[in-house]
């Protein structure tokens, strides 16, 4: 019943948003649909080839950061992370972050810190690497000239490459993030209350498991495989973003300075359902600083989002299939 009046206010937040963006830029609902009259059969398809394609980096991802001895298999991962990906979506105020801890240990019986800190190791991972996205398009576009009324470009590109740097040394040793807030909770005499207590031991138990997530040049390889995967999350809003009406004079760079905005603002606390609203928020922001109007900006950020639910809950769907057919396999092996 809670997580039901949760959907529901998720679901009232996002439609205000976005009426809200629409009232604001002055679209109405036919200029939206529009959009998929442009989009031709072809650019859907390299999206959805594009977005599957991401799926397959994120979850060897996951893999290479569990130990050897208990790594789950490939096509079970692979499930995990598509059921996820749906759950993350679509679930209120962040609740489906729980869910691969769930839904790994019914399908491959991964232990709850392993998984915790693969999943820990992956969020800084792809914080870095949409910090070295954003930043590398900001200095692209700095660099190109094109842009030179915006002096600001090439000192926040810079900024974000910082960042990024910053992120992967915490993803790579985040272990040492976790002993300071331990450590911090102990001096503050956290630890003599039971749940204090039972809160500070079980943070150390998490930290033995993300500086072992660092070994044997696990963390490094996981953060080889973002690069590709994020790519492929670049590429995806380019190809949609054109494919929907956005103006030919909007790059590479420029698609992917946009997209990083308007992803940072969908990962905001108060994001609704499937992000609708903050996605937009951004993604209007962003495009309007090339000089696309709000008009085309909104219709091209609904329509890409649009695309990303339904094949979010397309891949979510296959994925629960999978793994009901991986607990079905466990089942008939332990007879």
């Amino acid at each position: 019943m809670r997580t039901a009046l949760r959907v529901t206010a998720s679901l009232a937040v996002a439609a205000l948003l976005v009426a809200l963006l629409m009232a604001w830029g002055g679209v109405d609902a036919g200029e939206i649909a529009s959009g998929w009259k442009r989009v031709s059969a072809g650019t859907l398809l390299a999206a959805t080839a594009t977005y599957a394609l991401q799926y397959v980096f994120r979850a060897e991802r996951f893999r290479v950061l569990f130990p050897p001895a208990v790594r789950p298999r490939f096509g079970t991962t692979l499930s995990v992370t598509a059921a996820y990906g749906m759950a993350t979506l679509i679930l209120p105020a962040k609740l489906g972050e729980a869910t691969f801890l769930v839904y790994l240990n019914r399908a491959a019986g991964a232990g709850t810190n392993e998984t915790l800190a693969a999943l820990v190791v992956a969020r800084l991972l792809d914080f870095a690497s949409l910090f070295l996205g954003f930043g590398i398009a900001s200095l692209g576009l700095a660099a190109s000239g094109a842009h030179a009324e915006l002096a600001w470009l090439a000192p926040l590109g810079a900024a974000l490459v910082a960042a990024a740097i910053a992120v992967l040394g915490l993803a790579v040793r985040g272990d040492v993030l976790v002993r300071i807030a331990t450590g911090t909770a102990r001096a503050l005499g956290l630890a003599r209350f039971a749940v204090g207590r039972r809160l500070v031991e079980r943070v150390d138990s998490l930290a033995g498991a993300l500086r072992d997530s660092a070994r044997d040049g696990r963390a490094v390889r996981a953060a080889v495989l973002s690069l590709p995967m994020w790519a492929c999350v670049f590429a995806f809003c380019a190809l949609l973003g054109r494919g929907f009406g956005l103006p030919e004079s909007v790059g590479f760079a420029a698609a992917s300075f946009g997209a990083s905005l308007a992803i940072l603002t969908s990962i905001v606390p108060l994001s609704a359902f499937a992000n609708f609203g903050t996605l937009e928020a951004g993604w209007v922001l962003g495009f309007g600083i090339f000089g696309v109007s709000r008009e085309v900006a909104l219709a091209t950020g609904t329509g890409l989002h649009v695309v990303q639910l339904v094949l979010a809950i397309a891949f979510g769907v296959a994925g629960h299939v999978g793994m009901g057919l991986v607990a079905r396999s466990r089942s008939d092996g332990a007879r």
